[in-house]
C-alpha cells in the first residue's frame, strides 16, 4: 500500500514467515536476499522450538535450522551474504551467556562460544563476539578453530544490558560497549584497523551509569559514529553523533522519555536516521506508544513513517530505497520512491 507522510512517498510491505497464523513467534529477520526470513518459533511442532527458516510465501519450506530446548534465543542475525545466522542465547540459571551459529543453508549449530554479544564483519567470513570470561573481544573466523584477540572487555555479563558489537561497512574499525555496575559506568571501546594489518584498541567515550542501552551505529561510508544512549536510572534517552570519531560528538536529539532500545540506522545519504521514539510514557500496567520516525539530521525535524504503535522491531538498511524493521511475528519493508 503507498503511503505519503511528511512529504515522502513509499510503500509499507509486511512478510509473514511461512507457518500457520497461530504460531508463536518471536525475532523475524529478512535475509540480505529477501526471499527467506528466519524466525524462532516457540511451538513448533513434536517439540522442535528453536530457530527456523525458510522462504517467503512458501508454506513447504519451513524447516527447522537450529533446536533450542532449553535455552532462549535473545537475538537472530543472518550475515551480510546471506549464508549463516547468528545468535545470542540467554544463560541459564547463572549459566554463562552463549553466541552460536549456523549455516543458513545446513541444518544444525556451526559452533557456540562464551560471550554476551556479536557483530558480523562485512563480507561475513568472520563473527566478532564480545566474551567477558575472557575479558576480550574475539574475532572467530569461519574457517579458523582458534580466534584473535582484538581488544579488552571488561563487562558483567548483565543479560539486561548485552554487550554491542558494530563493524563499519569498510571493516576499517569496530565499535563495542562494555558496563561495569560497580564503577557505575558504561563504556564504547573502538578498534582501529591500519593498513599494515596494524590493530589498536581504545576507549572512545564513557556514559555515567551501568544500566545504560548503549547502542553504537555508523554511517554508511564510517565516518560518523552514532550513539543511541537510553538511561534507564534517569529515564531519559539521548542520540549522539560523533563525526570523524573526533571530540565528544553533537547530541542530534534528547527525550525526557524512554525511547525503546533498539538501535537506529542511517539512510544512505546520510541525512537522516530511522528509530522508534517514544510518544506517551506507558505505567505498570501498559507499555509506552511508540512511533517510527525519521530524524533529519541538519535541520533536527522528525518526519513519521508509520501510525502509533503501527510497526515496531529494529531498523536496518536493505538498499538504497529500503528500510528493513525486524520485528516479533513479522518483517517490515518500507521501500521509498526516491532513494534516501
Amino acid at each position: 500500500m503507498a503511503t505519503q507522510l511528511a512529504g515522502l512517498r513509499y510503500q509499507h510491505r509486511t512478510h509473514h514467515a511461512p507457518v500457520p497464523s497461530d504460531a508463536v513467534l518471536r525475532l523475524c529477520r529478512l535475509a540480505p536476499s529477501g526471499h527467506r526470513v528466519a524466525f524462532v518459533r516457540e511451538d513448533g511442532p513434536e517439540g522442535q522450538t528453536g530457530i527456523w527458516i525458510g522462504e517467503i510465501n512458501n508454506a513447504l519450506s519451513a524447516r527447522l535450522l537450529v533446536p533450542f530446548k532449553p535455552g532462549r534465543v535473545e537475538d537472530l542475525v543472518f550475515s551480510p551474504d546471506g549464508a549463516h545466522i547468528a545468535y545470542r542465547v540467554a544463560p541459564l540459571f547463572g549459566g554463562r551467556g552463549t553466541v552460536g551459529w549456523a549455516n543458513a543453508n545446513t541444518p544444525g549449530e556451526i559452533r557456540r562460544v562464551d560471550g554476551t554479544g556479536f557483530g558480523w564483519t562485512p563480507g561475513g567470513g568472520a563473527i566478532l563476539v564480545a566474551d567477558p570470561y575472557r575479558k576480550s573481544l574475539l574475532r572467530y573466523a569461519l574457517d579458523e578453530e582458534e580466534p584473535r584477540e582484538l581488544g579488552p572487555f571488561e563487562d558483567d555479563a548483565d543479560p539486561s544490558f548485552p554487550a554491542e558489537v558494530v563493524v563499519s561497512p569498510d571493516g576499517g574499525h569496530i565499535a563495542y560497549t562494555a558496563g561495569r555496575d560497580g564503577e557505575d559506568i558504561s563504556e564504547v571501546w573502538l578498534v582501529r584497523r591500519e593498513k599494515n594489518a596494524v590493530v589498536t584498541s581504545s576507549i572512545l567515550t564513557e556514559i555515567p551509569g551501568a544500566n545504560v542501552h548503549v547502542l553504537p551505529f555508523w554511517s554508511p561510508k564510517g565516518a560518523t559514529l552514532g550513539l543511541f544512549c537510553v538511561h534507564e536510572e534517569q529515564e531519559k534517552t539521548a542520540l549522539i553523533v560523533v563525526p570523524r570519531l573526533e571530540g565528544e560528538g553533537h547530541v542530534l536529539y534528547e527525550s525526557s522519555y524512554l525511547d525503546p532500545p533498539r538501535t537506529p540506522v542511517f539512510t544512505p545519504s546520510a541525512r537522516s536516521i530511522a528509530f522508534f521514539r517514544t510518544e506517551k510514557p506507558g505505567d505498570e500496567e501498559r507499555l509506552g506508544t511508540s512511533r517510527f520516525v525519521l530524524l533529519d539530521v541538519k535541520r533536527e525535524t522528525f518526519a513519521a513513517l508509520a501510525e502509533p504503535d503501527e510497526v515496531f522491531g529494529t531498523p536496518r538498511l536493505f538498499d538504497d530505497r529500503t528500510i528493513a524493521v525486524d520485528g516479533e511475528g513479522l518483517a517490515h519493508l518500507f521501500v521509498f520512491d526516491d532513494p534516501l
